[in-house]
This record gives C-alpha cells, sequence and structure tokens, in this order.
C-alpha cells in the first residue's frame, strides 16, 4: 500500500493518540515526522517508527526524495522551520494538498498578536525583549534569508500556501486569514475524545468537588493572572479561599511575579502545582475545585477547559476567547470574566446547569464524533 499522507507532529503526550487514531482509521497510508529541537533529548513520545529529525536537519532528511509521492501534506503546530522548508519544496509539493492544524501557539506567538494577548499587568512583569521585535531582530532574518536559511519571512510566506487549515474555533481561522494571510478553506476538527481525556469512572460519574479557586493552566503569560488575582481580592478581600495555580511550566519571570503577587493577597490560602504529574492525579487535583478561571484573550487550555467543565466546575472565560465563544454558541453553561461577582465565586454551578454541560459536551466530543473529524481531514 502506498503511504498518502505526510504528517508533521510536534513533540508531544499527544502525539503517539494522534498517530493511534490515524492509524485506526488509515492505517499504512501515514508517514509521521517530528522536528525537535535537540535530537540529543529524549522524546514525550516512545513510537520508534516516528521519524525524529533536528530543526536544521530537515532538508537533508530522507523525506525529501519522497515529497513526490505524498497526497497530502498535513502540519500539526506550524514552525518557521516547517514553513521554510514547504517555501523551499514547493515543486516538489505541487500537487500536494497543505493542511494546517491550529495548535494555538503557532498562531497566536505571532508579533502581531502580542498586544491581544496580554493585559497591561502582564505586560509590564515581562522583559522588554520577549515582547517586541527590534529592528536588530528584523535585520538578523534579513541575512538569514539571503543566506536561504530559516526566517521570518518564509515562515510568513508559508501561511498563504494552505489549502486547508484545521481547528474547531471559527475565531482562529479568522485571526489568521486577517493577520496572517491564509486563505485556506476551514475543516472542523478536534484531537481528543472525552473518552480519552476521563477514565470511564469519570464518564459516569460526577466527581465530588472541592472549594477552591482554580486560576489558570501554567506559567505562561497568556494566563494572565495578575489580573485574576486582583480581581478575586478585590471580591474576597477576607481570604476566605483557597486561590489554586498549576504553574508547572512557562516564563520563569512571570512565574516569579505570579507566586509574589499570590503569596502578598493570599498568604497560606495560596497554592501553587508546580511539578507535571500524571494525568489521573492531575484530575484528582483539578476536583478539588469549584470556580476555575482561565483570563485567555487567546485560545488556549481548551483540554483543561472542557474538562473542568465536564466535572461540574464553575468556569470564567474572557469573553474574547474563541473558546468562549465556541462553548456559549453550543448552550454550554460558562461565564463572562469580566462580570464576575463576589456571588460567582462563593456559589457553585447549579446540578441542572452540571448536567446539561455534561449532555453537551457528551455529544459533541464523543468518540464517534472525533473520529468523524479525523476521517474530513484525512479525505481533503
Amino acid at each position: 500500500m502506498r503511504t498518502e499522507n505526510l504528517v508533521f507532529l510536534p513533540d508531544s503526550p499527544y502525539t503517539e493518540w494522534i498517530i493511534n487514531r490515524s492509524e485506526d482509521l488509515f492505517s499504512g497510508l501515514n508517514k509521521y515526522l517530528v522536528v525537535v529541537e535537540d535530537i540529543s533529548k529524549p522524546t514525550r513520545f516512545t513510537n520508534s517508527e516516528i521519524l525524529v529529525v533536528e530543526n536544521g536537519d530537515l532538508e537533508n532528511s530522507p523525506i525529501v526524495s519522497e515529497l513526490g509521492g505524498f497526497k497530502r501534506i498535513i502540519v500539526n503546530y506550524h514552525t518557521p522551520f516547517i514553513g521554510h522548508f514547504l517555501i523551499r519544496r514547493q515543486s516538489e509539493l505541487s500537487h500536494a494538498k497543505l493542511i494546517w492544524i491550529i495548535w494555538s501557539g503557532d498562531l497566536y506567538k505571532h508579533p502581531s498578536f502580542l498586544s491581544k494577548a496580554y493585559t497591561s499587568r502582564t505586560m509590564a512583569v515581562l522583559p522588554p525583549e520577549k515582547m517586541v521585535e527590534t529592528w536588530g531582530k528584523s535585520v538578523h532574518h534579513r541575512i538569514l534569508q539571503a543566506l536561504g536559511k530559516p526566517n521570518k519571512y518564509s515562515f510568513e510566506k508559508s501561511f498563504s500556501k494552505f489549502d486547508f487549515v484545521a481547528t474547531i474555533f471559527e475565531k482562529d481561522v479568522m485571526e489568521a486569514k486577517s493577520v496572517l494571510g491564509v486563505k485556506a478553506k476551514w475543516i472542523r476538527f478536534a484531537f481528543l475524545s472525552l473518552e480519552e481525556m476521563f477514565s470511564e469512572e469519570y464518564l459516569k460519574n460526577k466527581p465530588v468537588l472541592g472549594d477552591k479557586i482554580m486560576v489558570g493552566h501554567s506559567g505562561s503569560p497568556e494566563n494572565n493572572h495578575l489580573d485574576v488575582y486582583h480581581q478575586i481580592h478585590h471580591l474576597l478581600p477576607s481570604n476566605e479561599v483557597t486561590i489554586l495555580s498549576p504553574l508547572s511550566y512557562g516564563n520563569p519571570t512571570y512565574i516569579d511575579a505570579v507566586k509574589s503577587m499570590g503569596e502578598e493577597y493570599f498568604e497560606d490560602k495560596f497554592e501553587t502545582l508546580e511539578d507535571f504529574i500524571p494525568r489521573e492525579f492531575y484530575y484528582q487535583k483539578l476536583a478539588e475545585a469549584s470556580v476555575a478561571i482561565f483570563n485567555h484573550k487567546i485560545q488556549q487550555a481548551f483540554g483543561n477547559i472542557l474538562g473542568l467543565i465536564f466535572m461540574g466546575v464553575k468556569v470564567f472565560l474572557n469573553p474574547e476567547n474563541p473558546i468562549y465563544i465556541e462553548l456559549t454558541s453550543h448552550n454550554i453553561k460558562v461565564f463572562d470574566y469580566s462580570r464576575m461577582t463576589q456571588d460567582d465565586l462563593l456559589n457553585p454551578l447549579s446540578a441542572e446547569d452540571v448536567d446539561n454541560n455534561r449532555a453537551i459536551i457528551s455529544l459533541l466530543f464523543k468518540e464517534e464524533k472525533i473520529r468523524d473529524y479525523y476521517r474530513d481531514l484525512y479525505i481533503a
């Protein structure tokens, strides 16, 4: 059987899940390629059949000789190195359909989104060089361009080459078209089913929740924790409730600022989760909360948000977030962070709303529905 699809994947815990589902539906038709920064470091997957290539060696990898045989190039998490590769190899790929599956960071890390992603409090604690693309960097990229090496100009040009863009969020598609020049058709797509996210026990039974307030999902600046802490401190000045913030990865400077304000405002009622823990234990930890607040202006942490809603947690989202727009369009009960009140924080979600949310999510993200998304992707 001839291989039809070249699938680019990031070094992610989700990599093998995506491969398993793809092979289950289209066995033997796919070749998988993971591009990493340092090939000497251990990967987050164990499948030995995945071709692993360093960023700088992509042009010299064995896959180059096979490009003319692929019907589809499917890119999970688009990077400057992949973009440069696609531009350099346009002639070999002229017959293939190019499909970009948006993973959030590959869209919203673009400099044009900086002012959209972060609040003024977040901007105030980050090093300026991390937030602004200086003229010097632009010169550096011009030099790279002249040398035929990966650069921001070939990366930006590559976005217009995609035939399809895959995501469940319509706003992501609109942003990609307006900012990055994407002209692709939209394919609705989601990675994971509820059956993959939860154990059978969680699927059948609602967990008993605690009374903590969870803020954010990581130490990445897109969480905009500081504004949330300020708002909670204003609404609950007596420190009645424990604030829980997972900070297992992210920007060290930003994490220090988050911990500093959290300790100042909430003292012994401030709790962080700074170590990676197995998924089943992670969801047990999340079940200690009855309220969760995500102040992301961009699409991020969808798995966490969906899981918390399904568990019965009252979830507040920034109304600019594509996730808020998508979930409310399906009548899932989530709340507008900008309108949060003291009563909102102290009262859990009603049993009726919990049941309704679980029923809707079960329909939208059941195994059969996710398999349909994958089928649509691989026959595009």
